[in-house]
């Protein structure tokens, strides 16, 4: 495939790397790119978690039941995104580490969806 921009080969999104970066670059992707940070933290039920927790200073785990400090907490999404689950608040829990990476094994064994 070849840049839409150039003859180069498409690396990025349908161009080159250097129209790639310039396209970046642009006052209109970064003001789209900042208007989308911004719904993406006031309408995300994540983001909205951790800010609750951070409010308290801390959660416990939806699993455990461990106290977890804010600035470890893990929070959750019971139905994973990448299985069809929606970031909203009803689907958002706080885990701690060791219990969150329990949960995701569970959620993605036999999988098609990579793990991070």
């Amino acid at each position: 495939m070849r840049c839409i921009d150039c003859t180069e080969p498409a690396t990025h999104r349908g161009r080159c790397e250097q129209h790639h970066q310039d396209y970046g670059k642009r006052a209109s992707v970064r003001a789209r790119r900042a208007r989308r940070a911004v719904l993406v933290r006031v309408f995300s039920g994540a983001a909205r978690l951790r800010a609750l927790v951070g409010a308290r200073g801390g959660a416990r785990c939806a699993r455990c039941g461990l106290l977890v400090l804010a600035d470890v907490v893990d929070v959750d999404h019971m139905q994973p995104i990448a299985l069809g689950g929606e970031d909203t608040d009803g689907n958002v829990q706080p885990l701690c580490h060791a219990c969150h990476l329990v949960k995701t094994a569970e959620d993605f064994r036999g999988s098609d969806v990579p793990q991070r």
